[in-house]
């Protein structure tokens, strides 16, 4: 397979010449300060037409000073294709604000076409944890690791981070990916997209009975991933993008701004049609007679 990354940026040019895209309306360059008091915290890209996609802030100093290096009130008016170009960048910064664009053009699509993902009880996709379970983490997930412990579940949980490396009773956390080897479900950081490593860590998880990929990251069209046998995805969608927007700029959470949603392989009706559907609408939208005719 090739990069996920061009996968997901061709959906978008497939998109864009079958589809009027509505312009880039506001960009929120998050510029955070992660600790482990405060909550994470994400950009986010709005188009005029509503549609909103997210990037997560959190990935340490491959994203710094992104407010100085991407002028958020330059982008008003620009195509949302421009931008969903920066995600095949070679650096972590430009990838975030191309996959939050990607993600606007995915929740435009599903709007065009009447898609609405269900809505999920939680961020961790429905994985459902049994006592039997090697669970596999890319990403550490504290609520998950509680859970999992509470239920005797042994738990290993890939980071990139040296000083988070420690290994206790039911719990090895470790640099090295091959530890999920043996797992029987695993989780994983919709983050590892904009850090180009989704594709070595899924290259891990080929024995997981279920496999889910998670975060507000995981807004876009998700045929790449399933392709790659993700059984789930788990992402956010944008409700109001205005109030998002004020929210995530005042450092406050998403609330009722936004919902999460999961999407499951074996229900996804997949890009092609979801596509051919949204183009269909707008041809008929384009052919309704006008009220005042």
């Amino acid at each position: 397979m090739g990069n996920i990354r061009a996968e997901l940026f061709a959906l978008v040019e497939r998109a864009a010449a079958a589809l009027v895209l509505p312009p880039v309306a506001q960009v929120l360059i998050a510029d955070p300060r992660p600790s482990p008091e405060r909550d994470a915290e994400f950009g986010l890209l709005a188009l005029t037409d509503g549609a909103a996609g997210l990037y997560y802030a959190w990935l340490g100093s491959s994203q710094a000073a992104m407010p100085a290096r991407f002028i958020a009130d330059s982008f008003a008016g620009r195509p949302v294709l421009e931008l969903a170009r920066l995600a095949l960048a070679d650096d972590d910064g430009a990838r975030s604000v191309g996959v939050a664009a990607i993600n606007a053009v995915t929740a435009h699509v599903h709007a065009q076409a009447g898609f609405v993902p269900a809505s999920a009880s939680d961020s961790f996709g429905g994985l459902v944890l049994e006592r039997h379970d090697r669970l596999g983490m890319i990403g550490n997930f504290p609520p998950l690791v509680r859970r999992a412990r509470k239920l005797g579940v042994p738990t290993f949980v890939v980071e990139r981070k040296a000083h988070m490396v420690s290994a206790s009773a039911g719990l090895v956390i470790s640099l090295d990916p091959t530890i999920l080897l043996g797992c029987t479900k695993i989780i994983c950081t919709g983050a590892t997209l904009l850090n180009d490593s989704l594709d070595q860590m899924l290259a891990h998880c080929r024995s997981a009975a279920q496999l889910a990929l998670v975060g507000p990251t995981v807004g876009f069209f998700p045929d790449a991933v399933f392709a790659r046998g993700v059984d789930v995805v788990a992402g956010t969608r944008i409700i109001d993008p205005a109030l998002a927007y004020a929210r995530l700029r005042a450092g406050a959470k998403l609330g009722d701004s936004a919902e999460r949603t999961v999407i499951r392989r074996a229900e996804y009706p997949g890009f092609t049609v979801l596509l051919e559907r949204a183009r269909m609408r707008a041809l008929q939208h384009a052919g309704a007679p006008s009220a005042h005719a």
